[in-house]
């Protein structure tokens, strides 16, 4: 785990601040946007919402997610991104369907209030806190390989255009590591137009507009969003976040991101976004030496992440057009490199950090891989938790025999 040298006694963030961090906050914000933000089209076309509303939701969270993040990341000095909990949305192409729009903000609301309790709750946050570094940074890997393995895929179906931009990116390593990613995004943009895969589409430069909700609320729409919902994003998006944190050497108080991502959840709400949570897999980019050279002044790469979410969140329909004339193969190829670093950093310490011989590491990396999903909670909890039970067995004493 990465030791952190001492804060200097007065910060400045445009002090600390260096090229290398506005690049990955950039970096950062259009992986979100080219992944987990267009996602939410699923859910718009499977609960028939309309544009406006589709175009709000990424509106607030953008806007709040950016907001939230740059004041945390200000507060604590380390780098801390907020997004909206992914596993939410696969949750909401399911069950959002049938529930009238109002009560699924009702919904949101409730359980943007239910993760402020528990930010409130004392023995929860030091639970968090107690979690062994090897185990974190195991579920950390977890997270981050599948985006290796979709780069690899990708190279499968567009070999020339990915090919290059893995041989940019090894390339530009040896000579200017810090520059890899930014090499990486302006080779495939490149590569992209030379090999004729961009997909010309009219864009047209207009501001979003939100469109407000006034929640109802349902025992139906409570039982079946709410409580799933507050489960998801603690399970899904809080535990490996901040195990992403501890990997890298950071551990904030979670009491406070807790109540901070509760309280932005619930103003999210009522444009019509569910959870905003700690980030976990795009924080990787911001918290790892890429973002900068110096660990304590890495919170402002956090920072411009979220001052350019909340630009785009200005332009919300325009940017994901955008975004849609390059290849998804070129998305995919881009973030799996830009994690690369992060992978290998987080399965070095999952393996050189545990106790000689302890399987709990792998244990949370294969459950946390498998994608199995009991009682519709995600595979990382499972994977967490099923670590933390072997670690407990392999540290219980054993009894000398004959007793």
């Amino acid at each position: 785990m990465t030791t952190l040298p001492a804060a200097s006694p007065a910060p400045s963030f445009w002090r600390d601040s260096h090229p290398s961090a506005v690049l990955a906050g950039l970096i950062t914000m259009l992986i979100g946007w080219a992944g987990p933000n267009v996602l939410i089209y699923s859910v718009a076309q499977a609960a028939h919402l309309s544009d406006a509303q589709a175009m709000s939701w990424l509106w607030a969270h953008a806007l709040l997610a950016g907001l939230t993040g740059i004041i945390l990341s200000l507060r604590t000095r380390m780098p801390i991104l907020v997004t909206w909990s992914t596993p939410g949305i696969a949750l909401l192409v399911t069950a959002l369907p049938g529930i009238p729009f109002p009560e699924a903000v009702g919904a949101f609301l409730t359980s943007g209030l239910l993760v402020l309790g528990l930010g409130l709750f004392p023995p929860l946050t030091r639970a968090l806190q107690a979690i062994p570094a090897p185990l974190a940074a195991a579920l950390n890997a977890a997270i981050l390989l599948p985006f290796g393995f979709r780069a690899l895929q990708a190279f499968g179906t567009a070999p020339a255009l990915v090919g290059v931009m893995i041989v940019a990116y090894f390339a530009l390593r040896l000579v200017a590591p810090r520059w890899a990613v930014a090499g990486v995004l302006l080779t495939g943009v490149v590569a992209s137009g030379a090999l004729n895969l961009w997909h010309p589409q009219p864009v047209a430069l207009a501001l979003t507009r939100p469109e407000f909700v006034l929640p109802q609320f349902s025992l139906h729409a409570t039982l079946n969003l709410a409580l799933p919902l507050m489960l998801l994003a603690f399970t899904g998006q809080f535990v490996p976040g901040f195990g992403v944190l501890k990997t890298s050497g950071y551990e904030p108080a979670p009491g406070p991101i807790l109540r901070a991502c509760g309280i932005a959840s619930s103003a999210a709400a009522f444009a019509g976004c569910h959870n905003l949570t700690l980030g976990a897999l795009l924080a990787n980019i911001v918290t790892g030496p890429e973002a900068h050279p110096d660990a304590r002044k890495r919170y402002t790469a956090a920072v411009w992440a979220g001052a350019f979410n909340m630009i785009v969140a200005l332009f919300a329909g325009t940017v994901l057009h955008l975004l849609g004339i390059l290849p998804t193969q070129a998305i995919a190829a881009l973030a799996g490199l830009a994690l690369l670093a992060a992978m290998g950093s987080s399965l070095q310490a999952a393996f050189q950090g545990a106790q000689a011989g302890s399987l709990a590491a792998p244990v949370v990396l294969l459950v946390a891989l498998s994608g199995i999903a009991p009682l519709g909670i995600g595979a990382p909890f499972w994977g967490i938790l099923a670590g933390l039970i072997v670690y407990a067995i392999e540290r219980r004493p054993l009894r000398p025999a004959g007793r």
